[in-house]
């Protein structure tokens, strides 16, 4: 869970950092592109992530990208194949290419970054020579099968609708079903504050479900208007008429208008008892954060209102003198980015430190917390243009996968195989585990994984060309799992960390374009985040391990 709001608290930084600095991230159409992409990425990522969980790698899902979109529109196009055999033909390739992978390495002992760096470029290679390096596409003859990719089935209000009710009937259902249990501690103060904290943590999914629910269907229950409707019959020279009810021009706003005011509302009395709670529990560990997030605020405020618009209105060409020293647009825009970066990563760190310290201190504001970033996270998103843009086909196809992904890696013997291998091979073998056979699920599932981002990534650009279409993704897809928090050690996985990853890597494109930096960055800045999900890795296994240590030192109370 802390791994979850760690990435995310990341995510959150970087679409405020942008927005901040530009009000165009927020627009409908930017966002509408920004989740397509991180769709596709997110798919690739949740493929890869199966195999870093067993503590291997695939450096080859670009090139199965390349070479299954190459054959897809080879298979429609020139040959004439349906496209829905088409599909399961290029779906079947891709799985046999990540079985071949799985024996290789489990039959022949080869190590996974020789086979699949390989199958880079075998893949790429074979790519070009099967095609002769010609761009391929669909196309204006194939329209409906690009749906898949370009297709709006819904909006952004629909889907919370939905997830609204789902939510609200888990936590129902939850509630029904959940455990009757006690504190270790006699104290009563701490039985009552752990029966404090269950009934939040149980009442807070049903009431964020609800929440949710509410203001998806905004538009359905206010964005209508009645009036006069047609002539039903004449009495006596006397038009009787109908009721005529009709949609407002703004009910594609009303869900984004509910979302605002009903985060601000509720956000503040959620946030003064979480602090009201925290502090009576522990005022001097928790006064060093707050003081921390009222400050960053404050500094943000003062960037906001001095630094903001100076950016958006100088221009590169500008010059200014300041005694002896030349200033010119590029160096004040950098500056003042520079600045704000620093500031809103301080906010979101001071928030982060402070809701830490605070859960630990108090299990009341320990349940407050999801409940508190939802309703935050609410009135961002209330400002926003993301209720009243349309869902792209590839979201609902990576909700569905997540789900299925999860599901298994956490419900299912199977997951748990897969993530015993990762922890220590050689025991899992010795517990009784196929550990070649999971290696080989492994490496299918991301070969499968790539197959289906290959046919959606060809019907979504139209445009084929095999030396260089999908080069790199693979870096993409291993640094959104890295960010996700998968261990490059093996052992450890999310998948909704991972989704969350590649969205991620998708914004930080996308604040790279919009916000002027050089996109020569594009590559370093991804080198940049891999290493430090790294980095970050180690340094929290130490800490955790640290932590065992002391806390198997302490004498039992």
């Amino acid at each position: 869970m802390n791994k979850i709001l760690g990435i995310f608290g990341l995510l959150l930084f970087v679409c405020l950092f942008t927005t901040v600095l530009s009000d165009s991230f927020v627009g409908e159409l930017n966002m509408y592109n920004t989740t397509r992409w991180s769709a596709l990425f997110g798919i690739l990522s949740i493929g890869v992530a199966f195999v870093i969980i067993t503590g291997g790698i695939d450096l080859s899902i670009g090139s199965v990208v390349g070479l299954v979109a190459c054959l897809l529109p080879m298979m429609v196009v020139d040959h004439g194949i349906s496209p829905g055999y088409a599909i399961l033909i290029v779906m079947a390739i891709a799985g046999g290419i990540g079985l071949l992978h799985g024996l290789l390495i489990t039959r022949l002992d080869l190590q996974p970054f020789v086979v699949t760096l390989c199958g880079l470029l075998f893949y790429r290679g074979f790519a070009r020579w099967l095609t002769d390096d010609q761009t391929l596409g669909f196309g204006r003859d194939h329209q409906t099968l690009q749906l898949l990719a370009l297709g709006k089935p819904c909006s952004w209000a629909t889907m919370l609708l939905i997830g609204g009710v789902g939510l609200f009937l888990y936590g129902l259902w939850k509630m029904h079903h959940r455990a009757r249990t006690s504190p270790n501690s006699r104290s009563l103060a701490d039985i009552r504050a752990y029966a404090e904290a269950s009934e939040i943590s149980a009442l807070s999914i049903p009431f964020i479900g609800f929440l949710l629910a509410l203001i998806g269907s905004a538009r359905f229950w206010l964005g209508w208007e009645t009036g006069p409707g047609t002539v039903l019959f004449e009495v006596a020279g006397y038009q009787v008429r109908g009721l005529g009810i009709s949609v407002t021009e703004d009910a594609k706003l009303l869900p984004a208008t509910v979302m605002r005011y009903a985060g601000i509302v509720l956000f503040v009395p959620t946030l003064l008892m979480f602090l009201e709670r925290a502090c009576r529990a522990g005022f001097r560990r928790v006064r060093m954060p707050l003081a921390a997030v009222v400050v960053t605020l404050l500094l943000l405020a003062g960037c906001i209102w001095q630094l903001v618009p100076l950016f958006r209105e100088a221009s590169p060409d500008d010059q200014w003198q300041v005694g002896a020293i030349e200033v010119t647009g590029t160096v004040l825009k950098t500056t003042i980015m520079l600045i704000v970066f620093v500031v809103v990563g301080s906010v979101i760190g001071a928030i982060g430190w402070l809701l830490s310290v605070s859960s630990g201190v108090c299990q009341q504001a320990k349940a407050l917390i999801p409940l508190l970033v939802t309703t935050g996270v609410m009135a961002l998103l209330g400002h926003t243009s993301l209720a009243a843009t349309m869902v792209p086909m590839p979201m609902l196809i990576l909700i569905a996968l997540s789900i299925v992904a999860a599901v298994f890696l956490n419900r299912t013997v199977y997951g748990r195989y897969l993530l015993a291998l990762g922890r220590n091979e050689e025991a899992a073998r010795y517990s009784g585990i196929n550990t070649k056979r999971m290696i080989v699920v492994a490496y299918v599932l991301c070969s499968l994984a790539a197959g289906l981002g290959g046919v959606l990534f060809a019907l979504d650009v139209n445009s084929v060309q095999p030396s260089g279409f999908g080069n790199f993704y693979e870096l993409y897809a291993i640094a959104a799992a890295v960010l996700g928090g998968c261990s490059l050690r093996g052992g450890e996985g999310n998948i909704v960390g991972v989704v969350i990853g590649a969205a991620v890597m998708r914004v930080l494109y996308n604040a790279i374009n919009i916000l002027g930096i050089s996109t020569k960055l594009e590559y370093s800045i991804i080198g940049m985040v891999i290493l430090a999900g790294a980095i970050v890795d180690v340094i929290v296994k130490r800490i955790v391990a640290k932590r065992a240590v002391l806390a198997s030192q302490e004498p039992d109370s």
